[in-house]
């Protein structure tokens, strides 16, 4: 948009900064998907009514005894009662990464909202493939079906969710997509090379 409204404006993006472990345990050591969000953030509320009530129905009679699990803090009660049929609720965890490592799939089902989402670069970066709605990958230069899995329909997120969860061909270059997607964009190394391109530029300018 800067570049648009001031095209002659030296511009420098600084996003989201990530550690990168990459993938730690492969498709066949992985079950069960999650959402992570704050429920004081109507948002994340939103998104995850929408997705246990309108879209897990869908994907759970073709994924038996696969579990979806909601995780963050200040829920609601609204968020507490979408547990049961295959969702359980565990609030506030001390530490997601049993989940980035254990969970076969993160789902972002954002139906608005702004900025780019921690949530997800975080899963990416630990190789989690996501599905997602098109509002949760803006600003993260991801293609749909290489990077994630895009979409914004409840019968078209459930079909996403159960390809991706099925076939392990796609999950894992998927998973591998994703690592090298943070890395290039949302990385320690990525966030250096922009600062580094800005102080060049204003030393240009003398």
């Amino acid at each position: 948009m800067l570049k648009k409204d001031a095209p002659s404006a030296d511009v420098h993006v600084l996003s989201n900064i990530h550690e990168v472990p990459g993938c730690r345990n492969d498709f066949s050591q992985r079950k069960d998907l999650f959402f992570v969000g704050g429920y004081q953030h109507p948002p994340n509320i939103d998104a995850a009514c929408w997705f246990a009530r309108d879209v897990w129905p869908l994907a759970r009679d073709r994924l038996p005894g696969v579990t979806f699990h909601l995780i963050g803090s200040k829920a609601t009660d609204e968020i507490r009662e979408l547990a049961g049929n295959g969702v359980v609720f565990h609030g506030f965890v001390e530490d997601l990464e049993p989940w980035l490592d254990g969970c076969r799939l993160a789902v972002a089902p954002l139906r608005y909202g702004a900025g780019v989402k921690g949530k997800v670069n975080m899963s990416m970066s630990y190789g989690q493939p996501v599905v997602a709605t098109p509002v949760a990958v803006e600003g993260m230069h991801a293609e749909n079906g290489r990077e994630v899995l895009i979409a914004e329909t409840p019968k078209a997120f459930a079909d996403e969710i159960v390809r991706l969860y099925t076939d392990e061909a796609l999950w894992r270059s998927v998973s591998a997509a994703a690592v090298e997607n943070v890395q290039q964009h949302f990385s320690l190394d990525a966030a250096r090379r922009s600062l580094d391109a800005l102080m060049q530029s204003l030393a240009d300018r003398g």
